[in-house]
C-alpha cells in the first residue's frame, strides 16, 4: 500500500513539474506575441528556440512519466504542443489514438466532420496502451 502512494506521490510530482515548464513555454509565446512589429509585418523579439527546447523537453517527459501521469493530463499537455491526439473507439472494445484525419475547420465549438486514417496497429484493448503506442510512433517518425 505504501508503494502505491509513493508512486501516486511521483505522478503528482512529474505532472507539477510538466505544468510548470508548461506555463514558461506559454509565457514565451506571450512574450513572442506582444514583440509583434505590424510596421515590420515581423517580430522583434521571438524566443523560438526556447520555446522548441521545451517543447523537447516536456515531451521525453510525458514519455518517460507516461505510467505515472493520468491520460487526460497526457491528451491534454500533447495539444498544448501542437499534437493533435484523438481518442476513438470502435464498439467493439478497441481504443486508439489517431493522429491522422481531416475535419471541417473550426474556430469555436460546433458541429464538425471528422475522418481517421486508423492503422490496424493503433487498435488496442485499453486507452493507456492506445496512448502508449501513439508516444511510441513519435519515436518513429
Amino acid at each position: 500500500m505504501k508503494a502505491i502512494e509513493e508512486i501516486k506521490e511521483l505522478g503528482k510530482e512529474r505532472q507539477k513539474l510538466i505544468e510548470e515548464l508548461s506555463k514558461q513555454r506559454q509565457k514565451l509565446f506571450v512574450i513572442k506575441e506582444a514583440s509583434y512589429d505590424e510596421a515590420l509585418m515581423d517580430y522583434t523579439n521571438s524566443p523560438d528556440k526556447e520555446i522548441d527546447e521545451l517543447a523537447v523537453e516536456i515531451l521525453d517527459m510525458i514519455k518517460e512519466n507516461r505510467n505515472l501521469l493520468p491520460v487526460e493530463f497526457i491528451l491534454e499537455e500533447l495539444s498544448m504542443l501542437g499534437h493533435a491526439p484523438n481518442l476513438l473507439y470502435d464498439d467493439n472494445g478497441y481504443w486508439a489514438v489517431a493522429y491522422d484525419g481531416y475535419q471541417t475547420v473550426v474556430t469555436e465549438p460546433s458541429d464538425v466532420e471528422t475522418s481517421f486514417l486508423v492503422p490496424k496497429k493503433l487498435w488496442k484493448n485499453t486507452i493507456r496502451e492506445a496512448l502508449n503506442v501513439y508516444l511510441d510512433d513519435e519515436d518513429d517518425e
